[in-house]
């Protein structure tokens, strides 16, 4: 059972960032799963460890499309990105004391800035970018 499930609402209009966007929530869902079973714990590290290399990634990815594709907010989206990753970071610097409130702590962060930051500022650069030919973009 997932706990989000993707819907076309939380597509950018780019289809490389909407793949990457999915893995995301793969990620979120397999600590739900691990959550709901009393298993948070266990998992917390490897999916950190997921979640830093995909921000890295994933953020390094989608400022470079932005910046070929001179996205009018690129400084900004790059501040917000800076914050998941100190967010991340705190996490991380948590895990050593992994327990099942840490995991629930980072369920629920990982889901409002999903849904939050997908819905919300990456749309925005989402219909920038697709309105100048790149939806195709991988």
């Amino acid at each position: 059972m997932a706990v989000i499930g993707w819907k076309e609402v939380y597509a950018t209009g780019i289809n490389s960032m909407d793949k990457e966007h999915r893995g995301l929530v793969d990620q979120i869902n397999l600590l739900y799963v691990a959550v709901r079973e009393k298993h948070g714990d266990e998992v917390i590290v490897p999916i950190l460890v997921t979640l830093e290399k995909y921000t890295v990634e994933h953020f390094r990815h989608e400022e470079k499309l932005m910046a070929e594709y001179q996205y009018p907010g690129l400084v900004e989206h790059k501040e917000v990105h800076k914050s998941l990753i100190a967010e991340i970071d705190r996490f991380k610097q948590l895990s050593n004391a992994s327990t099942e409130e840490l995991a629930k702590e980072l369920l629920a962060f990982l889901r409002k800035w999903l849904l939050e930051h997908i819905l919300k500022v990456d749309k925005e650069y989402g219909s920038f970018l697709e309105s100048r030919g790149g939806r195709f973009i991988d």
